[in-house]
């Protein structure tokens, strides 16, 4: 249910990088929502192009994490915050370089398996 995608201007990812996003993304949006890691999705896309403020050339990242239910201010305060150091730290991209939207759906705006989770 909890999507993470991280798109960064950051070209050349090692692949040991894209596992730790991987890895840590999941286990950030388990522990922080409260969902199973069984559900978690992280997606990454590098190379993207990106712009921010007048710096155009300089690394930057923009995160979306969608989830199924309520995202509260507490959660999306950690969340914020734990996926900032995640960035800063997996790719060297400044928390203040990056944006995190964050999207509530409605169960039964999502599909798996055949069905939607509001059934």
């Amino acid at each position: 249910m909890p999507l993470l995608r991280i798109n960064t201007s950051v070209d050349a990812l090692r692949q040991s990088t894209i596992e730790t996003l991987h890895k840590k993304g999941r286990q950030i949006l388990s522990e922080e929502i409260g969902k199973s890691i069984n559900y978690c999705m992280v997606m990454v896309n590098g190379g993207c192009s990106l712009s921010f403020g007048h710096e155009w050339n300089q690394s930057t990242a923009y995160l979306e994490v969608k989830n199924v239910g309520k995202l509260t201010p507490d959660h999306t305060s950690r969340l914020s915050n734990k996926l900032s150091q995640l960035i800063e730290e997996s790719m060297s991209v400044p928390s203040d370089r990056t944006y995190i939207e964050f999207q509530e759906s409605e169960r039964h705006l999502w599909g798996w398996n055949g069905a939607t989770f509001a059934n």
